[in-house]
């Protein structure tokens, strides 16, 4: 809907927006929103569409909207149908040193490079007082023209006198008839009186006289356009008596340095000056029309972008603003640069804009979202001599980037990504948003994906949320409105997802480290919203939601003794976190104080607590039950009360090495859903009360509904669908589907479209060709695991359909010594659990999983088990024993790991 609005419709919606501004605030509400502004929109647009509209742009939940809001989301929101937007583009270097000898180049610093059409030439000017030509196809010096002993400044060609006319210190303008392959000075003038220094030039034709004029900013201020022709020899100043005329003042309007002058044809005359604002100018009528104030600081460069009529524009202040040149307002900006900006440049068919920076760093950035898309430094140069740039600019004709220092470098457009319908790399997760109805995916390169859930397609993605760092944990806010990400370097970014663009970042002053849960949660009572990380530091770190950009006060607890690896939070203010050794702790989120520890029985490398989820209680006063999902495969059930009790013990997992890496529930808290290291989901009814009179009470008040297989590969996370008995399911494969609750297939995202309201577009909607669930027989027997560690490919195998398996071998011995490798081995790339298989690797470097015979008997050297237990207070009780000799660090098995990956 948003991408079918024109001007004339925009113009009609700017009334009505003016006229709903009863109070004069500047701002509507959703409510008048939808009833002023949706007549002018397409016809029967609903009003959910109005409400999905309004709240795309409010990104921030102010709850109003501002016209600047507005025009903003449909200047640089994203189009995902265009084929540009399905591809992703860099810049590569190409080398033409060979072509030129060094005496060619310029002997000092370039001030410009220019692209002439009507030759087809580079046109580079030197402070060496020397303009050179060089050839586009392979950067073979043409021709060298001497203009004197000072500085060239600037250059253009007129293209109806058909001259190249270059500006220098000397105060000097040149004309140069090029067209012949010579290169003849035809026209000198002078600077004269009190006009400043040029710096800057560029042509125009005049309507007035229907005469192409050559204009310049000057050292003073001041915009002149030349009267006089290209035939001014010999040279002489610039006369302007009631007599005779060699120029005009457009205008003197700045106050400092003219740092550059274009004419571009859907504005007027644009310059910029060190004063720190930016003038647009009629030049016929010789008025200023617009005074831009956007910046604070002197202005170095703009450039103008025809795709979203905006103008980018940057200088001292470091940052590239973007601003509306209609109206002034600026819609975004590009943040990144540590010096000031020295020249812009725009793709235009990429809705790319390029930044040079004082300190020679290059950025490419999306114009459509402000994020950057690529950095060149000088390590990324084929040469060094070639790697601190003056000048740049873009030759759309060749699709291509040219810089210069004292020769031109060009750096080719590349495509190095057809295919975005989907990940490349692991998925980390895929949340629903009910706002929207659309499935947000990150994987693990910081590609995030939206997908509708109506229908399966692409709605829009966005790369490098964490410039190199995988994503680790994902969250919406309370409205869905936000997405959070947490990355493997220890950042968080908070993003308007529907268009990518960053609202904010959460900072730290601890060491780099990954964040491994991530949490929004909303307080009713205190009007709060904070931001709860864990990691792999065994702190929890809380940020209140503060409307900056960079949020860096927040609050820590500490209790844990090891990795964080989960956490889950009830209302109003409990919060639940697990981790590596199998601690539970419930925290007070507002005094900070740990109420108390829980611990559950397993072996050594399966006790650590991998999802968390509470349960509300069923009735009025009642204590809430908490999940627990173990390496060890299994979930355990809590009632959380004055104490916490452990109520009983359900199998969660398939395979007897498997262990939970997700684990939801749907908003009524009647199902519950996992999913497991082998691709298998699993859904319990819960929507009876948990009896927990006995442990065989309250396991019979789980009763399973629902298994099947629906990956070969390891769940990443699992979400309930709002409304409808459907799950969404990320995956390790890189691939995001939506099943029924009873198993059936609605679709992998990307790859099929249905209607979600018709089950008979679904691929698979009675789950007939869904692969059973694996009996521990056959997933044994799918594994192979030679002396050298590494996993063979399954063996052809009939998978059994009993949910139970066809031979149940837990408990035995079988299970124990595999299980830590190979269910540590299948679990998300976690330190600790990579650690732990090489550990057991090295404990049974001789263990085959070929035959049951073939297994030792005397595995009890890992089977150190912890009594399932509740400590109360703050942690200054005695903890379980551990046993210490196979235990290592986070420290220590971060050394493991690296040789695990190089192995």
């Amino acid at each position: 809907m948003e991408q079918e609005i024109n001007l004339e419709q925009l113009q009609q919606m700017k009334k009505a927006f003016e006229d709903a501004d009863e109070d004069g605030s500047g701002e509507l509400d959703i409510d008048q929103f939808t009833e002023k502004l949706g007549p002018h929109l397409r016809e029967n647009t609903t009003k959910e569409e109005m409400d999905q509209l309004f709240m795309k742009i409010d990104a921030d939940c102010g709850g109003t909207v501002d016209w600047d809001e507005f025009t903003n989301f449909f200047f640089l929101q994203r189009k995902v149908d265009s084929a540009a937007d399905k591809q992703e583009w860099r810049f590569f270097p190409q080398d033409f040193k060979s072509k030129n000898e060094t005496t060619s180049h310029h002997r000092d610093t370039v001030e410009k490079v220019y692209y002439c059409s009507a030759v087809d030439r580079y046109v580079t000017c030197g402070r060496d007082a020397t303009l050179r030509l060089w050839s586009p196809t392979d950067l073979a010096h043409n021709k060298t023209i001497s203009n004197g002993t000072s500085w060239v400044t600037d250059c253009v060609y007129m293209p109806t006198a058909r001259r190249l006319v270059c500006t220098s210190m000397d105060r000097a303008l040149s004309f140069y008839d090029i067209s012949r392959g010579v290169a003849d000075l035809t026209g000198r003038v002078y600077a004269s009186g009190a006009m400043g220094v040029p710096l800057c030039i560029t042509s125009a034709f005049n309507e007035r006289d229907e005469q192409e004029h050559v204009i310049f900013g000057d050292s003073n201020g001041g915009v002149v356009m030349l009267q006089c022709g290209p035939r001014e020899l010999p040279a002489r100043d610039l006369i302007y008596t009631d007599a005779h005329r060699d120029y005009e003042y457009i205008h003197k309007d700045h106050t400092d340095w003219v740092t550059q002058v274009t004419m571009i044809h859907e504005l007027g005359l644009v310059s910029s000056s060190l004063d720190a604002t930016l003038k647009i100018t009629d030049v016929s009528r010789g008025k200023v029309c617009h005074n831009v104030t956007v910046h604070s600081k002197g202005v170095n460069a703009f450039a103008y972008s025809k795709a979203f009529s905006v103008v980018a524009s940057g200088g001292l202040e470091r940052d590239v603003l973007i601003w509306q040149a209609n109206t002034n307002h600026k819609v975004g900006e590009l943040i990144g640069h540590s010096a000031s900006i020295s020249h812009l440049a725009v793709d235009n068919k990429r809705s790319q804009v390029i930044s040079l920076a004082a300190d020679k760093v290059i950025k490419i950035w999306d114009l459509r979202n402000c994020r950057c898309l690529q950095t060149i430094t000088d390590v990324d140069w084929p040469h060094a001599e070639d790697s601190k740039p003056s000048v740049m600019m873009y030759d759309p004709h060749r699709h291509r980037l040219v810089t210069a220092l004292h020769s031109p470098v060009i750096w080719r457009h590349h495509c190095v990504s057809d295919d975005v319908a989907g990940h490349k790399t692991p998925l980390c997760a895929a949340l629903y948003n009910s706002a929207f109805h659309v499935v947000v995916s990150g994987d693990d390169s910081g590609t995030i994906c939206m997908w509708n859930v109506l229908n399966g397609h692409q709605e829009g993605h966005f790369s490098k949320a964490h410039g190199n760092a995988k994503i680790s944990a994902m969250t919406f806010d309370t409205n869905e409105r936000r997405l959070l990400t947490a990355a493997a370097d220890g950042s968080i970014k908070m993003w308007n997802f529907n268009n990518g663009s960053q609202l904010r970042e959460f900072k730290h002053s601890e060491p780099p480290m990954e964040f491994t849960s991530l949490l929004f949660v909303h307080d009713d009572n205190r009007e709060s919203n904070e931001v709860v990380a864990t990691g792999w530091n065994c702190k929890v770190y809380i940020w209140e939601d503060q409307d900056e950009e960079c949020v860096k006060e927040y609050r820590t607890f500490t209790g844990h003794r090891e990795d964080i690896l989960c956490m889950a939070q009830h209302a109003p203010a409990m919060l639940a976190t697990g981790d590596y050794e199998g601690r539970i702790n419930i925290w007070n989120m507002h005094s900070g104080e740990r109420r108390m520890s829980l611990f559950h029985r397993a072996n050594r490398y399966e006790t650590a607590v991998e999802q968390l989820l509470f349960l509300p209680a069923r009735q009025i006063g009642g204590a809430p039950t908490l999940l627990s999902c173990g390496g060890d495969g299994q979930m355990r059930v809590w009632r959380v009360g004055a104490s916490g009790q452990l109520l009983c013990t359900l199998k969660a997992a398939q395979g007897c090495i498997d262990c939970v890496n997700t684990i939801c529930c749907d908003n009524q808290h009647q199902f519950v859903v996992v999913g497991d290291t082998s691709g298998h989901l699993r859904v319990w009814d819960v929507s009876g009360h948990i009896d927990a009179s006995s442990e065989a009470a309250a396991a019979a008040s789980f009763k399973q509904v629902g298994l099947w297989r629906a990956h070969q590969m390891a769940i990443s996370s699992v979400r309930h669908v709002e409304g409808r008995d459907l799950v969404v399911v990320a995956c390790q494969d890189t691939l995001v589907s939506l099943w029924t609750m009873t198993g059936g297939l609605v679709g992998i995202f990307g790859k099929h479209t249905w209607k979600l309201d018709d089950p008979t577009s679904y691929a698979d909607p009675q789950g007939l060709r869904t692969e059973p669930p694996m009996g521990e027989y056959d997933y044994l027997r799918s594994i192979a695991y030679t002396d050298d560690g590494d996993d063979l490919a399954p063996e052809a195998s009939t998978s059994s359909a009993s949910s139970s398996g066809s031979e149940n071998l837990e408990g035995s011995s079988l299970t124990r010594p595999a299980s830590q490798v190979m269910a540590l081995r299948r679990m998300r790339a976690k330190e600790a659990a990579v650690s732990a298989a090489r550990l057991s690797d090295q404990i049974h470097a001789n263990l085959h999983l070929h035959q049951p015979a073939h297994v030792p008997h005397d595995v009890t050297v890992l089977q150190a088990e912890h009594q399932s237990s509740a400590i109360l207070g703050k942690g200054d009780k005695k903890q379980p024993e551990r046993g210490r000799a196979h235990h290592h660090t986070a420290g220590q098995r971060s050394s493991l790991i690296a040789a695990a990956r190089k192995h």
